[in-house]
């Protein structure tokens, strides 16, 4: 049986269990379909994890917008964890019943804070805990991937105000074209069959964006990057090779590479915005670590890039 078959069995099973409600469930409780709504509206899902991250959260902005917008979710954990309101874990059960989840998330949670009832369990409660299915794991590393933004873009923006004009021009064009490949590789080089995609999508735009980070934290410190001409050019000629294995491989009447939905197509757009990349890091290098030549920010990027193409190769 293919990945993509037993992923159709899957959502399948989902479908049918996803209206099954544990005993604690008051009888002929409505579901919102959280999963696809928690950020429309006033963005109560956003706000209720923006908050969480706050040193002086604003609970009582994200009640009226939960509120406002029926969203469940939020309510239940505002309740459970007395976040903004007196604790009330019978109303956070009610809420918790509302949500769509799959069968064993939703039994999960109600058994979650039935313990918290019971003292047995002092954990604040989060959406995220009990996620068992694909869709609501996907969703969860949408909201993870949203907490791990707001964090690096504050640390980006407190190293940036050391910049010169001239440095801060090369690095936001740098930004830019991290934006663009890290949005390219993550969509057109994951597979995207199965119900766990978003949350795969979700992994590879994280990796990409935490590397970058990294190595410009690494900078500063004056961990540089090594690297001359002729190493470069061993490195790039590596790269060359393993790009035209990839290009040669096999795909099925859909032009997919081994059962998977990403393409040759799809790879050479992510190698051209990536191409933009490691240019925008060597121009901003230059400005901004004058000592390192150009090669050297270069061979690190297209070793890890030609990592990243070998893997379609073992």
């Amino acid at each position: 049986m293919t990945p993509r078959s037993m992923a159709g069995l899957l959502l399948a099973s989902l479908a049918v269990q996803v209206h099954a409600a544990p005993a604690a469930c008051p009888a002929g409780q409505p579901q919102d379909p959280i999963i696809f709504k928690g950020y429309e509206g006033c963005n109560p899902i956003g706000k209720y994890y923006v908050a969480r991250g706050d040193k002086n959260p604003d609970w009582q902005g994200v009640l009226q917008c939960a509120t406002q917008d029926n969203n469940d979710a939020v309510l239940m954990m505002l309740y459970a964890n007395g976040q903004g309101v007196k604790r009330d874990i019978d109303r956070a059960i009610t809420h918790a019943c509302r949500i769509d989840s799959a069968a064993m998330e939703l039994k999960l949670r109600v058994e979650h804070l039935q313990a918290m009832k019971a003292g047995t369990d002092k954990k604040p409660i989060d959406l995220c805990d009990d996620a068992t299915s694909g869709l609501m794991t996907g969703f969860c590393a949408g909201v993870a991937e949203r907490a791990k933004k707001s964090v690096r873009d504050t640390e980006l923006a407190a190293v940036s105000k050391a910049f010169t004009a001239a440095q801060r021009e090369r690095y936001t064009a740098l930004q830019k074209a991290v934006d663009v490949y890290a949005e390219r590789s993550s969509r057109d080089e994951t597979d995207l069959s199965g119900s766990m995609r978003a949350a795969f999508v979700s992994e590879a735009r994280v990796a990409i964006d935490d590397a970058f980070l990294a190595d410009l934290r690494a900078a500063e410190k004056g961990d540089l990057p090594r690297g001359t001409e002729q190493t470069y050019a061993a490195a790039d000629k590596a790269l060359n090779d393993a790009y035209r294995k990839v290009m040669a491989l096999p795909t099925n009447a859909e032009g997919e590479l081994r059962d998977t939905t990403v393409t040759k197509d799809g790879i050479r757009a992510a190698q051209r915005a990536w191409l933009k990349y490691r240019d925008a890091w060597a121009a901003f290098g230059a400005a901004r670590y004058p000592a390192v030549p150009a090669a050297a920010w270069q061979q690190r990027l297209t070793e890890r890039r030609t990592a990243q193409l070998r893997e379609w190769l073992q």
